[in-house]
């Protein structure tokens, strides 16, 4: 069985641990206690904290694999979402067990395969609230899309773990060798693997295209990652800034429209 396999079931196989020997009875007691059980959540007595949840450290590393192969479960967002996720439930616990990983599935393809939001960011954004003030996640947020937009994907890091170790999901082998990368200038799942497949050559229904946004999920996590650990040991520092382009477009049209993409992703300059 394959490294990231068992981590991808290594969630699985703690609950049906803590379900065959009664000690799941404790953990539920313990989650009520945080007011996120399932019961606290689901009926009208329960209280649900909306206070943000602890957070540890975590391998930047590890979230790279989990989301990579978490990908080929239920896309992009859930990937994502999943590895970090799984990662607090096994450091942290708590609160954490009480969350479905799979709730972030429905972002995959940019929402419904509408091709919105990439389905990273969106699996990142909802991880990061959990842990972050409403200010700080828009701090972590606005940097990760903003690194999202200008960085050549997939990246490096993420081909030479590639090549190392061999990405394997169940039985199927994915392509180990060096992908094709593209800039998107755009957080949009159309823009984004729309460049990459007009740069790359490959169609959408390719593996090479499914193995590229498998890498895009590892190399977001593995971000956010980094991010969160540097905010939580109070060294974050935001520095993304919109192109010149950009703001000169913003100084005129600030009135008519909300957002910091670039704009020539969509019109004509001028």
């Amino acid at each position: 069985m394959s490294e990231v396999k068992k981590m991808l079931e290594k969630d699985v196989s703690r609950r049906s641990f803590l379900k065959a020997t009664g000690i799941g009875l404790g953990v539920a007691t313990s989650a009520l206690l945080f007011g996120t059980g399932v019961a606290g959540a689901q009926t009208q007595g329960g209280v649900v904290t909306e206070s943000p949840l602890p957070y540890a450290e975590l391998d930047p590393e590890e979230a790279r694999l989990r989301a990579h192969a978490a990908y080929f479960r239920a896309g992009c967002s859930y990937a994502v979402f999943y590895a970090l996720l799984s990662m607090l439930r096994d450091k942290v616990g708590g609160p954490y067990n009480q969350i479905p990983l799979r709730m972030l599935g429905y972002g995959r393809g940019g929402a419904a395969s509408w091709g919105t939001l990439c389905g990273t960011l969106n699996g990142a954004g909802a991880a990061i609230n959990l842990v972050a003030s409403d200010a700080d996640t828009n701090k972590l947020l606005g940097e990760l899309i903003g690194w999202y937009t200008i960085t050549p994907f997939p990246t490096k890091e993420s081909d030479d773990v590639a090549a190392a170790k061999g990405y394997k999901y169940d039985a199927k082998e994915y392509m180990t060798a060096a992908l094709p990368t593209s800039v998107s200038n755009s957080p949009l799942c159309h823009a984004s693997v729309a460049s990459w497949i007009k740069l790359s050559g490959f169609p959408e229904a390719s593996n090479e295209r499914k193995e590229r946004c498998a890498r895009l999920c590892g190399d977001v996590a593995a971000k956010t990652v980094l991010m969160l650990n540097a905010w939580k040991a109070g060294t974050f520092a935001a520095t993304f800034k919109v192109s010149d382009e950009t703001a000169g477009c913003l100084s005129c049209h600030s009135d008519a429209q909300v957002g910091k993409m670039a704009c020539t992703s969509c019109h004509e300059p001028h």
